[in-house]
């Protein structure tokens, strides 16, 4: 519970990036909400959230890639 409460706090905020992480969870590991993110995949996100925002953002828009 607790690390879901930290990625929330993480990737909640703006609702288009919200959106855009949700489905991009939602085809990686076919989870329906960040409760059914696989618990070592949630620290991987923690230790490195930049790095996993940018593969959401480059997954759905590749053309912006950075």
């Amino acid at each position: 519970m607790q690390t879901v409460e930290r990625l929330h706090r993480l990737l909640g905020g703006d609702a288009r990036i919200e959106a855009m992480v949700l489905d991009y969870i939602a085809e990686r590991w076919g989870a329906k909400s960040l409760f059914y993110i696989p618990e070592k995949c949630a620290r991987e996100i923690l230790n490195r959230p930049a790095d996993f925002l940018r593969a959401a953002r480059n997954h759905f828009e590749p053309e912006l890639m950075f």
